[in-house]
């Protein structure tokens, strides 16, 4: 067997998949703008030519710009567990997520509460 002269890696079927997930759900969430491409390389402190790749599929994210997207996208963590096969996951996130709205929120009408009994 020959290797191709060109490129650092043998790409497999689960890379190729793993790299139309990634351009789907990017696509998907943030939509095909300049604007999303530089807010995707702001998010995992990757160049702009790569973050273009990953939208386009030519390429796939490494594991440190991946963790970074996951941790902007929640698109592409669900994406990501579906694809390994643990939906059951997907829903105890959204609760994690859910839970972080409702603390966010009473902290808020904490803080209205506390003003309206200092005003009266």
């Amino acid at each position: 067997m020959s290797f191709p002269k060109t490129g650092k890696f043998i790409r497999g079927k689960d890379e190729v998949s793993f790299t139309a997930m990634v351009s789907t759900v990017l696509k998907g969430a943030l939509g095909e703008r300049p604007a999303s491409v530089k807010q995707v390389a702001r998010w995992t402190g990757a160049g702009e030519r790569t973050v273009k790749n990953w939208f386009s599929g030519t390429c796939a994210p490494r594991g440190h710009h991946f963790r970074s997207l996951v941790q902007h996208c929640p698109e592409m963590l669900e994406a990501f567990l579906a694809s390994a096969g643990r939906r059951d996951r997907i829903a105890f996130a959204r609760v994690e997520e859910a839970r972080e709205r409702l603390r966010e929120a009473l902290v808020v009408l904490d803080s209205m509460t506390t003003d309206d009994k200092s005003k009266g």
